[in-house]
């Protein structure tokens, strides 16, 4: 839907038209092709009910944004930093609904920052984000350091994809393909294979606690393929503690999780509108470029509705981007301190949620060794 500006367009001479449309962003020009195929249209696989033993926890890291450090290069590639990284929190969010649905996971969590000791960790960088074309680098490990996933997927929009319908998102195919291609390879593992993955990431993260302690139960090769060397004893005090640790753990992650729901209902409305009118303008400038190298550079012939219609989408593009860009500032920079309880204390964490959860990592580990007596592992010994 289009709406008139409230100045006289007809008195605008032609030449003003073709500077308006000059100045358009360079969506077609600037952005480098396509990284990898379109994934088309894709039905998400569903795994049916599957016994608790075949589940595995998933951890969904916020994604890199993919900012160039080349501030010069930003606007050229059409990236609008806060937004970016906006996306990058907002993305994820969307995935861990779709792998939900699929069916053939435990607990799917958004996670602040990388967790090498989750069962599957997923990580992203997003290479191109925009109401044309999504590309996303997807990488998927599990503990063992077995590689799942390393791909590039891209999708593109048509016009049928907007306006974007409440809850859903014009790039539902990308992300239903990233979910089936997990799902493939999660149904080619044996349950010895998933026992063992889930028994190293339990003591992964037991040594992320006391390296002292649980190093030696572990060993990885040259690859950084990890191998448990024994198991703890059956019933062993010490982790009954680890577990009791790792709950309160993901205790965190599900209180901040709240916040990356709130960021996606909240950006989802105007996130959509602002990509529906990006698309309209990179079609726009993409076709008058095409003319203008055929020397047609005064527009669509006889088209100054056209053109009026034009103006008046460019304009709202605007209005959906400024807006956007504040809201993304916003969270960003505004994140809500999170108030936790462990052993009988309360601690108030400050900051962005990534710093918040590394306060609380770090919090843990120093609860840990204060009840065993065990020295805490560093932070780099993760």
């Amino acid at each position: 839907m289009y709406h008139r500006i409230p100045v006289s367009l007809a008195m605008l001479p032609a030449a003003a038209w073709i500077l308006l449309c000059l100045a358009l962003p360079a969506f077609a020009e600037d952005v480098p092709p396509p990284l990898a195929i379109p994934v088309g249209n894709v039905t998400l696989q569903t795994a049916g009910k599957l016994p608790e033993d075949a589940l595995l926890d998933v951890g969904l890291a916020i994604f890199s944004p993919g900012i160039p450090i080349d501030a010069a290069s930003h606007s050229k590639m059409g990236i609008f930093p806060e937004i970016r990284k906006a996306e990058a929190q907002f993305i994820p969010v969307y995935l861990r609904q779709v792998l939900v649905a699929s069916g053939g996971w435990g607990v799917v969590r958004v996670l602040p920052d990388a967790d090498a000791s989750y069962e599957l960790l997923i990580t992203g960088k997003i290479r191109r984000s925009d109401g044309l074309q999504l590309v996303l680098q997807i990488r998927a490990a599990d503990a063992t350091g077995r590689l799942w996933l390393d791909k590039t997927y891209t999708d593109e929009t048509a016009q049928s994809d907007y306006p974007v319908a409440a809850g859903d998102d014009p790039y539902a195919d990308l992300y239903r393909q990233v979910a089936n291609d997990l799902l493939q390879f999660r149904l080619g593992l044996s349950r010895s294979q998933l026992q063992e993955i889930r028994e190293v990431a339990l003591m992964r993260y037991a040594a992320d606690l006391s390296q002292d302690a649980f190093g030696g139960y572990l060993e990885a090769d040259a690859m950084g393929i990890y191998k448990l060397v024994r198991l703890p004893a059956q019933g062993d005090p010490m982790m009954a503690r680890v577990e009791r640790i790792r709950s309160q753990q993901h205790l965190f992650i599900d209180t901040v999780d709240e916040q990356y729901v709130d960021l996606y209902e909240e950006m989802a409305p105007t996130y959509n509108l602002w990509r529906q009118y990006g698309r309209e303008q990179a079609l726009y400038q993409a076709d008058y470029q095409a003319r203008a190298s055929s020397r047609e550079r005064y527009g669509r012939r006889g088209t100054f509705a056209a053109m009026e219609q034009t103006y008046s989408a460019y304009r709202l593009l605007k209005i959906q981007e400024q807006d956007l860009d504040e809201m993304a500032l916003g969270f960003n920079n505004e994140v809500l301190p999170t108030a936790m309880e462990v052993s009988g204390r309360v601690f108030r964490l400050n900051g962005t949620l990534t710093s918040q959860y590394t306060e609380w990592r770090s919090i843990l580990r120093e609860i840990f060794a204060l009840e065993t007596g065990l020295p805490p592992a560093s932070p780099a010994a993760q």
